[in-house]
């Protein structure tokens, strides 16, 4: 984690952003999570931890982060919009009983015949919705 936390230093500088100890808090919680957090839930970790975080910073952080591409909102089924840090392609699974985010791992054979007659693609998302283990085995 430290080496993005430090990567994440170098490429704000570069790219003009502000490095301050908020955002690298919001940043570094981030990266270190699994469960695709929300704003709200990312400021109820961090309130406790760094002085003159308030929700509001915690937002205006995750939009300044998603802009720099340093992370991505990950489609749910409710309002709430939660955020991912990792970066390299891969899909989620939704559960569409409690919510649950899963990061799953795709590998798709993809030729270069079948990509050009579509144009050049930019950006891929693979989402997939079902009930979770948990809530599956809640009913048994």
């Amino acid at each position: 984690m430290e080496f993005s936390v430090k990567k994440f230093r170098e490429r704000a500088k570069e790219m003009g952003l502000k490095v301050t100890p908020q955002r690298i808090a919001v940043y570094r919680e981030i990266v270190s999570r699994k469960d695709h957090p929300s704003a709200e839930e990312l400021y109820e970790t961090l309130k406790g931890k760094i002085e003159g975080i308030s929700l509001t910073t915690v937002y205006r952080t995750l939009s300044s982060l998603e802009k720099a591409g340093f992370v991505k909102r990950v489609p749910t089924l409710k309002d709430k919009v939660r955020y991912d840090a990792r970066l390299e392609p891969h899909g989620h699974f939704i559960c569409k009983k409690c919510g649950k985010i899963v990061d799953i791992e795709v590998t798709l054979p993809v030729s270069s015949e079948l990509l050009r007659d579509v144009g050049e693609i930019k950006e891929c998302s693979l989402v997939c919705y079902g009930i979770c283990k948990e809530c599956r085995n809640e009913k048994a």
